[in-house]
């Protein structure tokens, strides 16, 4: 979770939940812990970058938010709409199916829905943006936005 997320806030307490349910996570925390758990072992931050926050027309979720208008390739096209409504639709009720004649083991369309899951909370997670004020050198006052999850944090360290 980046340093927005606030854990305190019903709603982001809960976007966290459903990504660590559906990823598999046990608790995660945010990047200011991260920092934290380098420097405590000795290590020496060089750079970091939320690669997330650069600048993009295309979002890193665009396969998972199921929007076609945002495929890029010709293979992008099956990817999105597998993840459209009606690529979640057919795919699930194919599961069920597959799983009733006993093609595939039982407990997979549990499974796979819980991987929807997963994904829709990435794209939630992805898409909600958290206003701020930030207090800079200058000492006026300026408004910037960020995400409250990012899947690419970059960190370049180095124990001395």
């Amino acid at each position: 979770m980046t340093d927005t997320w606030d854990p305190s806030i019903p709603e982001h307490k809960a976007l966290a939940h459903e990504i660590e349910l559906g990823n598999g996570i046990p608790e995660m925390r945010p990047l200011s812990e991260a920092r934290e758990a380098l420097k405590a072992v000795g290590f020496k931050i060089e750079h970091e970058e939320d690669l997330a926050d650069r600048p993009d027309s295309v979002p890193w979720y665009y396969p998972l938010e199921g929007d076609i208008f945002k495929a890029q390739t010709a293979w992008d096209y099956f990817t999105v709409w597998r993840m459209s409504w009606s690529g979640k639709l057919v795919t699930h009720n194919a599961l069920r199916v597959l799983e009733f004649f006993r093609v595939v083991p039982k407990g997979t369309w549990e499974v796979g829905e819980t991987l929807r899951l997963a994904a829709d909370a990435l794209v939630k997670g992805g898409q909600t943006k958290v206003c701020q004020l930030r207090y800079l050198i200058r000492h006026s006052l300026t408004e910037f936005v960020a995400q409250l999850f990012t899947p690419m944090y970059l960190v370049v360290a180095r124990k001395p």
